[in-house]
């Protein structure tokens, strides 16, 4: 998401297997041009011209591997939204995340489809890339496996 995605975009899918799917959301028409005809030889990759916040509520029953969020400053709401669309195993990439942390994640009301889901901050592991502030790895938890219950031999 954001000016720049496309040159990521293009890592991504280079190393993407056949039966995945690349969807790149920039908000520059000149961006999107190029994009689209760059990707068009491509069916794994789509190119969106739309809000980021709008297209995460438009696709919000889709779930997605890798997000990479290159816009998490200037639109906060958007990653509650895209955190909420990652997988469980999931890695959310933000550059320049401003103040993001784990206490930040809201727990609004379920319902609405214009707020953000309902997150559990025990649900993500956050991490600071490198020395910098300016990006931030988020990964989705998996659910821990169940303990499969056995019975006590000592009990009958």
């Amino acid at each position: 998401m954001g000016a720049g995605a496309g040159e990521i975009g293009a890592w991504v899918l280079d190393a993407m297997d056949h039966s995945s799917g690349l969807v790149t959301l920039v908000q520059d028409e000149d961006e999107a041009a190029v994009l689209e005809r760059e990707f068009d030889r491509d069916v794994r990759a789509s190119v969106h011209l739309q809000d980021a916040e709008a297209f995460l509520i438009d696709v919000h029953a889709h779930r997605f591997d890798l997000i990479v969020d290159l816009i998490a400053d200037e639109h906060p709401k958007a990653v509650l939204f895209g955190l909420g669309l990652l997988r469980a195993g999931g890695v959310y990439l933000a550059s320049h995340p401003g103040s993001l942390s784990r206490e930040a994640f809201p727990r609004p009301a379920p319902g609405s489809g214009t707020q953000p889901p309902a997150l559990e901050a025990d649900d993500f592991e956050l991490a600071r890339l490198g020395n910098s502030l300016e990006s931030l790895i988020i990964v989705r938890r998996t659910e821990p496996a169940r303990r499969k219950r056995r019975s006590n031999p000592r009990g009958r």
